[in-house]
């Protein structure tokens, strides 16, 4: 086996040098899949979303933009791209298994946003490979296109992306692999491209030709100083001989540098990582973890089946700088418990015995803390590693764990999502907190973490099997924050996924790539109160400042015209003119009158509109000026001399609807019989009652009692004093 040097001090500069435009990349880019080469799912420059505004009040679903096929490789994002259109935009890209890459404005779908900002096929009279070519289910898909991850490069010019193609049917039909290198801002071809994939490597039994056929670019692309690394897999049926494969493009001309081949004298060990790229580390090393396949390392012939494989340059030459491969290796490939299923993660540096620390692991559901200044290579007894956690997940764990905060994050197969520690160096044992959530099935894959530095992080996860997407507080992962599952009417359904799929967060958004759609979820755009609120007025009475709704966006608070506005009163009875649902204006303006119902009482007025936070209008139904005063109780009494009478004397205030009308002044005389009253005047209580208690003079015979108050007819009551 070829044992090339470290990279040397120019190609470490490059890559210092490379590892800072990539920090300048923008604040929020996602140039590369799992948002950086380390294959972190780290953005920690996150500052809008937060865990105080994650929920399911502020949060949802924002848009959803079609496309032509499955999207399986995760979306990218790049900030302030000036586009074809000759504006500035925050774009999203994302390219599907129908071989067509789109480009979306990732802020709105509104005017002209509402189709692609371009889209491109990259079929070029052919078609995507068809799953039933091959007479098995494959991966679960129908056809082969696109599916790793495309990349980004730094300066924002370029992305590259592998199509798979076929061409004619049946024995004569012809399939490749093409490597594109597209401009961002319109599409086309730059760099001479497309070119097709093809290599060689010395192989003692005859596969160190590069076969297309059964071959599938499953994991994301890597640019690394310069060079696109470009893995391959098995196309999911395994009843074909394949083998794993790693190319090197120099990335400004799109020439092949290297061609590295597995298993060159075996079977198998694809490249797949359950859709992770390979990862790279501060000196430019690169790493890669192989699944199921013939192993007989460096005492045979260089064959590195469910292995963890460090690579770098000697000179023109690439190959295996160092390796780790599980003791029970041949169990492994002997059961598919791929190694290969989870792509690596390259820790930043650590305290302790170990700075240089990569983690790893697989099917078998074992996680490996490795060194990745010596790997410990392959002992048939035991594993030369830091540390071996077996069961760390329940069952298999794909795509790539996430790191923030001496964290680690593993989202296996029929398990929660778990959090373990790293103290020292090592990782603990047991998870410190996981989730509640049991995610069944093909598990949430990779997560995603945001966070602005180290605080206001959120995991975010999708549940492949029932779709919906999660945001949990990293620091105690049995607090969820929200879930697409949450609001009524489903508002924030997520749209069927294809397996492995992750999410990618930035500048306040979320974007999911779907079966057939891209998703995007951020902070709901929001309705308020302009005028009109908090008021009050005689029933049946239109108030006198009309209710204006302001809709604004979630983000830079501009005014959104367009938005239909629809008020309820909760069925009180008002009356909404010129109707309940208006459209705001230029200004964002949706303005309503509104006339009161019959009955006096508080009416809460909710205001709403799909997809945006509602308003409510707090306002009040009084009763009109009394019309009428009538006896209630207390009439024709008689008592003796000087006796209060047994029962009070209770008049009635209404108003012209019938409603007792509170607070009315009512004065009451006896007409010089000599009787007296407890209180004069009374006041009419809020059900409009007006009550006095007398007591009889000390004449005898009838007493007129007269009830009078300003604009109303007196009323009499009569007592006989004997």
């Amino acid at each position: 086996m070829r044992r090339p040097q470290p990279i040397t001090a120019v190609g470490a500069f490059c890559f210092v040098l490379c590892l800072g435009l990539t920090l300048a990349w923008g604040q929020n880019d996602v140039l590369t899949q799992h948002n950086d080469n380390t294959r972190s799912g780290l953005n920690a420059n996150e500052t809008q979303l937060t865990p105080a505004n994650v929920n399911v009040n502020s949060f949802g679903k924002l848009f959803t933009q079609g496309v032509d096929g499955i999207i399986v490789g995760q979306p990218l994002y790049a900030s302030n791209v000036l586009m074809n259109d000759g504006k500035v935009h925050n774009v999203v890209y994302i390219a599907t298994q129908h071989n067509t890459v789109y480009a979306f404005d990732g802020d709105s779908v509104q005017g002209n946003n509402a189709s692609p900002l371009w889209s491109v096929s990259l079929n070029d009279g052919a078609t995507p490979d068809p799953i039933a070519d091959y007479g098995c289910t494959g991966t679960h898909y129908t056809e082969i296109g696109v599916m790793g991850t495309p990349v980004i490069d730094p300066g924002k010019t370029t992305l590259y992306v592998v199509a798979k193609t076929v061409t004619g049917t049946g024995a004569s039909a012809v399939r490749n692999f093409s490597l594109h290198a597209l401009d961002i801002t319109t599409g086309n071809e730059l760099l001479g491209g497309p070119v097709i994939i093809t290599g060689t490597a010395p192989s003692g039994n005859g596969s160190g030709t590069f076969n297309p056929v059964f071959q599938m670019q499953r994991p994301a692309l890597l640019l690394q100083n310069g060079v696109l690394y470009i893995g391959f897999g098995g196309n999911g049926c395994d009843v074909y001989a394949y083998n794993g494969w790693l190319f090197a493009y120099n990335s400004q001309t799109l020439q092949q540098e290297s061609a590295f081949l597995v298993t060159p004298d075996g079977t198998r060990a694809s490249i797949w990582q359950g859709g992770s790229g390979p990862a790279a580390d501060e000196n430019g090393n690169i790493y890669v973890a192989t699944a199921n396949g013939t192993y007989d390392g460096p005492t045979g012939a260089d064959d590195f089946g469910d292995s963890l494989l460090k690579m770098g340059w000697n000179g023109s030459v690439f190959g295996v700088l160092d390796f780790f491969t599980p003791y029970n290796q041949l169990q492994l490939a002997q059961e598919d418990l791929d190694l290969g299923s989870s792509g690596p993660v390259v820790l930043p540096d650590q305290p302790g015995l170990y700075p240089h620390e990569v983690v790893a692991g697989g099917k078998q559901g074992t996680l490996y803390l490795i060194n990745r200044d010596n790997e410990g290579q392959f002992d048939a007894d035991t594993d030369s590693v830091i540390q071996s956690i077996p069961g760390a997940v329940a069952s298999e764990l794909n795509g790539v764990p996430s790191y923030w905060n001496s964290s680690l994050y593993l989202a296996g197969d029929d398990d929660y999502i778990k959090q373990f520690s790293l103290v020292s160096g090592l990782l603990t044992q047991l998870p410190v907190s996981q989730t509640t959530v049991l995610f069944g099935g093909a598990g949430p894959a990779s997560t995603s973490i945001t966070a602005n530095g180290n605080s206001n992080g959120i995991l975010w996860a999708i549940r492949h099997t029932n779709p919906a997407l999660f945001a949990f507080d990293p620091t105690n992962l049995a607090h969820e924050f929200y879930d697409s599952t949450q609001a009524l009417s489903a508002r924030d359904k997520l749209v069927a996924v294809a397996r492995f799929v992750t999410p990618t967060v930035s500048n306040g958004k979320v974007y999911v790539g779907g079966t057939a759609a891209l998703e995007v979820y951020g902070l709901l755009p929001s309705l308020s109160a302009a005028t009109g609120n908090n008021q009050a007025g005689p029933e049946k009475a239109v108030l006198p400042v009309p209710l204006t709704v302001l809709a604004v966006d979630a983000y830079a608070s501009n005014p959104l015209a367009g938005v239909p506005v629809k008020c309820v009163d909760g069925g009180v009875g008002g009356v909404f003119t010129p109707s309940a649902t208006q459209t705001t204006d230029v200004t964002g303006k949706a303005t309503f009158t509104y006339q009161l119902p019959l009955k006096p009482r508080a009416i809460t007025i909710t205001c709403t509109s799909k997809g945006y936070s509602s308003v409510t209008f707090s306002e009040t139904s009084t009763v009109g000026a009394p019309v009428r005063m009538s006896i209630a109780s207390g009439n024709n009494q008689t008592a003796p001399p000087n006796t209060p009478l047994t029962a009070p004397l209770v008049l009635k205030l209404v108003d012209a609807h019938g409603y007792g009308v509170p607070g009315v002044t009512v004065n009451l005389t006896d007409n010089g019989a000599g009787g007296t009253f407890a209180a004069n005047p009374v006041v009419s209580d809020p059900s409009g009652t007006a009550t006095a208690q007398y007591t009889t003079g000390s004449k005898t015979g009838k007493v007129t009692i007269t009830a009078s108050t300003t604009g109303l007819k007196p009323v009499n009551l009569t007592v006989t004093v004997h």
